[in-house]
């Protein structure tokens, strides 16, 4: 295997993970604290997988990430299997079948698809970097990614549906895909708007038509988006401090701990509070930007444009529902909404990221078959460019020859 040096570790990219989970569990713990109960299961339940998120990521940062790149294909159908299995016998709630019970643990496969996701379209555009502009690539990157979104649809789950169009529609913009194709990738779901509203579910044409005008069902399904705007907009600029939230504490919001988590951050500490975690987001997208500069190779760099239209998308989309600037979709707040599943998702993007890092400096490898080698075989044996091995012995051979004075 390639060596890797773990003094290229990021820390600060760790760091500001850290630091939006540490935020997380503190506002979850307001959210979700009872007067005879200040630590609730499901803060300890977030803390558990806060720390299996972390052990994750430095598991992941261990491994080549090109071994990560051979396995696409095995990931991708074992991903699509745990899809299908969830629509046959996955546990439901709140009217929705989208977990896999594991005892006293739930396991949402929707989130292991972002991450198959990201890894399956990083390696299909990375092996046709050179075609990556042509209408082909642009349609076989959409249908490799339509078959999981469909499956995700259908249990239902229209929120995680668009997070995965949205890591298509990212890494294709990163790969150097024409606008006009991204263009016609925006248009067309405007221009069959139609046809769309047909094939929703109700519950999601009630979300959109709620979105125009909550008031018309104030207790109803307009309750929680009326709720949510008063919750942060009472918060003012220094918020009610930690517990002392009225929307909250009172339980007029509902599903505060999820969905509507911002909301109880912007109530309780207001608008300096929402901003600092707006500048821990940007910090960790800094840091992403920067593992894909690193990079020597495009599949490392799609996979932190990847990583980032997977947070960022999930970000804008949450609290866009929360201030009343969009539809209720589910979508949580990355790192901050309770969700075990999100966060070791989340976090094993980011040691994928990690292992770009610790093995920039390594031996490089051919670029174009990386991704596409046996994992057997890189495991075993490291792979030369031959005009790389020529070189290298061409510079060891004259360095040994012995210099020979001017006449």
């Amino acid at each position: 295997m390639q060596r890797k040096s773990w003094s290229k570790f990021d820390p600060w990219l760790l760091a500001s993970a850290l630091a939006l989970v540490s935020c997380g569990l503190i506002v979850l713990r307001s959210a979700t604290m009872l007067a005879d109960q200040p630590v609730s299961r499901q803060l300890i339940t977030q803390a558990i997988f806060a720390g299996c998120g972390v052990v994750a990521m430095f598991v992941m940062a261990s491994f080549d990430y090109r071994i990560v790149g051979a396995l696409a294909p095995a990931l991708y159908v074992v991903t699509l299997g745990l899809l299908g299995y969830v629509l046959v016998a996955g546990k439901v709630i709140y009217g929705a079948q989208r977990w896999i019970a594991l005892g006293p643990l739930s396991f949402q496969p929707s989130e292991l698809a972002k991450v198959t996701v990201i890894i399956c379209l990083a390696r299909f555009l990375a092996s046709r970097e050179d075609e990556g502009r042509s209408l082909t690539a642009v349609l076989g990157s959409l249908a490799l990614v339509a078959v999981p979104a469909a499956l995700v649809y259908r249990q239902p789950d229209l929120g995680t549906a668009l997070v995965l169009f949205a890591i298509w529609f990212g890494m294709l913009f990163v790969a150097g895909a024409p606008l006009k194709w991204l263009g016609a990738a925006l248009a067309g779901p405007l221009g069959a708007f139609p046809l769309i509203w047909r094939a929703m579910h109700d519950y999601m044409r009630r979300r959109l038509t709620i979105f125009l005008s909550p008031e018309r069902d104030p207790f109803g399904e307009g309750y929680n988006v009326i709720q949510a705007r008063i919750s942060v907009g009472s918060g003012g600029p220094w918020g009610k401090g930690l517990g002392n939230g009225t929307q909250t504490q009172l339980n007029f919001l509902k599903v505060q701990h999820s969905d509507f988590i911002f909301a109880v951050l912007a109530e309780e500490l207001g608008f300096m509070g929402a901003a600092v975690l707006f500048v821990l987001f940007g910090a960790l997208f800094w840091r992403c930007i920067k593992a894909a500069q690193r990079s020597r190779d495009a599949f490392g760099r799609l996979l932190a444009a990847g990583t980032v239209s997977m947070v960022l998308f999930q970000l804008f989309v949450n609290v866009g529902m929360n201030i009343g600037l969009g539809p209720v979709t589910g979508i949580p707040l990355p790192f901050i909404s309770a969700g075990g599943s999100s966060l070791l998702a989340i976090f094993t993007c980011l040691g994928m990221l990690q292992s770009v890092l610790l093995h920039a400096q390594a031996r490089r490898y051919d670029t174009k078959p990386s991704v596409s080698v046996p994992a057997s075989l890189r495991i075993r044996r490291e792979r030369f460019p031959l005009r790389w091995v020529v070189g290298r012995v061409g510079r060891s051979v004259a360095a040994r020859r012995p210099a020979h004075p001017r006449r």
